[in-house]
């Protein structure tokens, strides 16, 4: 209780200290009441959950799932010694910024292009409150619009394809690439190559057998504009940095026992088939079919949710990947979309998707696609599976043509604007 006291009196100071202020767009907007202090703080847990707490830990501890795969060990948040030695300010540049620019941990990743200053000062308020000791007093020209990158158009990516074909291969941009991933940018906090880095993102081992480098140069330079609620925050980065990081990516070749995936000589035969597109729409939307793949998954707004969304798959995947998915998903199983196999002390096991996980509970949907909260109290064991919820007989339940035909379907799926090449 005292300390929502405390961010009540946050807004008693924003309140004498004006009556309104200004945005980014010019208009004027009135400062909050008091009763939305509390709303603020809310706020900045639950974005605290989606975006720190996998590295943080959930209580700032420091100690999130992802933190041993990183180099650098994440800030313990809840130490009163930390937040002693840093300012409201700091916390927010460094949140807004990213570790790099501000001489720490390249690892820690910028919101600043992702977030609304609200959001991040919403942060500062709840990393402040995990101490319960310090009062924050939000700047009277705060913005509560998330900034918004152009979106790319056709003729960035035509740009961006031309100049892949002659230069993207090139030891210049792939060492360019290189040092930006390795050192500058934040993709390993969350994304793994060989065997360093985070498990947050897709692994991006097998990206040129996963991804077209149209797709990858987009994302990489915009996530929200395809994803508004992805995990990945937009980065800031600049064309020649976009362009450099995906050389890479596409040059990578994995060392050790992790190796870049090939075809096997068995399925080159649903390759070379020509599959029916209309045909495969009918396979894969069929309810009493074999396939009935709409049960699971999403396109265009129709569809299940316990696999992956697929409405513009033919631009972000090779056909290579795509029909590696449908005969061998274990093989490669999307992130945010993993098992977690549970044992209550009742002895029953249940299993399901993880969708978010708080103080309270595991939130996981069923392989029916049904919504399931399991409390932590009535948890004896929890594991993430490597098998996919989606059944790997595929092979042996459909025809080569079938395959093929849903094959030619899923490469319909398209955004127009990013979709150039099969590179």
């Amino acid at each position: 209780m005292q300390v929502f006291i405390k961010y009540f009196l946050i807004i008693a100071v924003l309140i004498l200290s004006g009556e309104s202020h200004l945005l980014a767009s010019g208009k004027k907007s009135n400062l909050m009441k008091p009763s939305d202090s509390l709303k603020i703080l809310n706020q900045g847990k639950i974005l605290f959950l989606k975006f720190c707490a996998h590295c943080h830990g959930m209580h700032g501890g420091g100690d999130g799932f992802n933190a041993e795969f990183i180099d650098k060990d994440p800030a313990d948040l809840s130490d009163p010694k930390f937040q002693a030695k840093r300012s409201n300010k700091k916390i927010f540049r460094a949140i807004s910024f990213g570790g790099y620019k501000v001489k720490k941990s390249h690892l820690m990743p910028p919101f600043g292009h992702t977030l609304s200053e609200v959001e991040i000062w919403s942060l500062v308020l709840y990393i402040r409150s995990l101490i319960n000791n310090t009062l924050v007093i939000l700047p009277k020209d705060i913005q509560i619009k998330r900034p918004r990158k152009p979106e790319l158009t056709r003729q960035d990516i035509i740009s961006f394809s031309k100049w892949f074909d002659e230069y993207g291969q090139t030891k210049e941009q792939t060492d360019a690439g290189k040092i930006l991933i390795m050192n500058k940018k934040s993709c390993l906090g969350c994304h793994q190559l060989n065997d360093e880095g985070g498990r947050i993102g897709p692994d991006l081992n097998r990206s040129s057998f996963n991804y077209k480098p149209e797709w990858l140069y987009a994302w990489v330079s915009n996530p929200q504009n395809f994803r508004p609620d992805t995990k990945m925050p937009n980065l800031g980065l600049e064309p020649k940095e976009a362009r450099a990081i995906v050389s890479y990516l596409v040059s990578f070749q994995p060392d050790g026992e992790v190796k870049k995936s090939k075809m096997p000589e068995l399925l080159k035969k649903y390759l070379t088939a020509k599959g029916d597109p209309k045909r495969g729409y009918e396979i894969f939307n069929d309810p009493e079919g074999v396939a009935n793949c709409a049960k699971c998954h999403l396109v265009n707004g129709v569809g299940g949710f316990v696999g992956p969304e697929l409405s513009f798959v033919g631009t972000s995947r090779t056909r290579e990947f795509l029909l590696e998915s449908i005969l061998d998903p274990s093989a490669v199983i999307s992130s945010g979309y993993k098992t977690m196999m549970i044992l209550t002390k009742e002895r029953k096991f249940i299993t399901g998707i993880k969708k978010n996980e708080d103080d309270a509970g595991f939130y996981l949907v069923n392989k029916e696609g049904k919504e399931i909260f399991l409390p932590k109290n009535i948890i004896k064991k929890s594991k993430t599976q490597k098998i996919s919820t989606m059944p790997g007989n595929f092979k042996d339940l459909l025809e080569v043509q079938d395959v093929t035909d849903v094959l030619a379907y899923l490469e319909t799926l398209t955004l127009p604007s990013i979709t150039i090449s099969d590179n």
